[in-house]
């Protein structure tokens, strides 16, 4: 459906609709103006209403005193006159009684137009106010262009005739998807984008050195680093955001990196602001003291101690012999009545060697418990 088309059909349902009146359309002028051009078509003896826009761009609608009081008397008396009409100071009243003709066609007009290219230049107008002369209606209109719409009219078989005008701002046009291209087209300028030059930086490792061991550092000077610096590799961008991570190796005798995640993702398990969780330092047994970290410390890793720890040595249980050594037998509190200097024997080779002789096969001690 044409625009002229579209705007004649929403006028004239929108008044059969709400007063049951016979609106009748003649035809309908369209032009593209300018500002000045604008308030210069706002002029004489008619009532001029703001349209709120949706972006936030006003329109203007301007009703000349026929058709307004007509559509007045429609609402008041139900009928409209021949009688003349009457010359008076337009109120706020009258813009009043004009809202639902001008919500009602505006809104039709929008839905009329639907898949038409000018529906986005149509939609989103409502009554908004008001204006007292097309001098004030001009310091309120903010686009280089505006569309007008011209549509002559008569009420109720011809009682009242006149002009209703629109006024609506040229508004950019979205960007259709056929413009956008599906994903992964190329785009217009992608081939001259692909062109600029692109700082990236690879970050292999941080670390924090007091001042004074930053400020001894010389040319040549090795840096420990620790062996998890290979899988901590970020790459960032001029303005220092990251945009990728990975671990540090090479191909075809050239350091690269493998990806780990990709642009516009994080690294995996980062801290949170504010987090006290520092990230890997240099390892404080390959660092010297001078350029030891002044870090938070961070907990140190679970291990299995079983696995660490070396076998201990055979205790001198296994052997049999025990050495005394210059330990008497009043250390002990008592006399033990035997000689502990000597190997532990049993049978013929206890009374060849003269050590101490055990019974084992004697009754076990009894004790008194009182």
């Amino acid at each position: 459906m044409s625009p002229s088309k579209a705007l004649r059909r929403a006028l004239s349902r929108t008044a059969d609709v709400l007063w049951d009146l016979a609106l009748v359309t003649h035809g309908v002028a369209q032009a593209h103006l300018d500002q000045d051009g604008v308030v210069a078509a706002l002029g004489g003896d008619a009532l001029l209403i703001l349209l709120d826009g949706p972006d936030g761009v006003p329109g203007v609608a301007r009703i000349e005193r026929p058709v307004m009081t007509g559509l007045i008397e429609v609402q008041t008396i139900l009928q409209v006159t021949q009688m003349p009409v009457e010359e008076r100071p337009l109120t706020q009243t009258d813009a009043a009684m004009m809202a639902p003709m001008i919500d009602g066609a505006l809104g039709r007009f929008e839905r009329y137009l639907e898949e038409h290219p000018l529906q986005p230049q149509i939609a989103g107008f409502r009554f908004g106010a008001m204006v007292e002369d097309a001098r004030t209606a001009g310091l309120l209109l903010d686009a280089s262009g505006y569309r007008a719409f011209r549509v002559s009219v008569d009420l109720a078989l011809g009682r009242r005739t006149g002009e209703l005008a629109l006024f609506l701002p040229d508004r950019p046009e979205p960007e259709s998807a056929e413009d956008a291209g599906a994903p992964g087209q190329e785009g217009p300028h992608e081939q001259k984008m692909k062109l600029l030059p692109v700082r990236m930086d690879a970050v292999l490792h941080r670390l924090v050195l007091p001042l004074s061991a930053a400020e001894r550092l010389q040319p040549g000077d090795l840096i420990p680093l620790p062996a998890e610096a290979l899988d901590g590799v970020e790459l960032l961008a001029g303005d220092g955001s990251g945009v990728a991570g990975g671990r540090l190796g090479q191909i075809n005798g050239m350091r690269a990196v493998r990806l780990a995640w990709p642009e516009g993702v994080g690294p995996p398990d980062l801290p949170e602001e504010g987090s006290a969780a520092p990230g890997p330092l240099l390892s404080e047994a390959a660092v010297p003291d001078a350029m030891q970290p002044a870090a938070a410390p961070f907990p140190e890793p679970e291990m299995d101690i079983a696995e660490d720890l070396p076998d201990l040595p055979p205790m001198e249980f296994d052997s049999g012999d025990f050495d005394t050594g210059d330990i008497g037998t009043g250390e002990f509190g008592g006399d033990f009545g035997t000689d502990f200097s000597g190997e532990f024997a049993s049978g013929e080779e206890a009374e060849e060697g003269g050590g101490a002789e055990f019974d084992f096969a004697a009754a076990p001690l009894e004790l008194d418990e009182e």
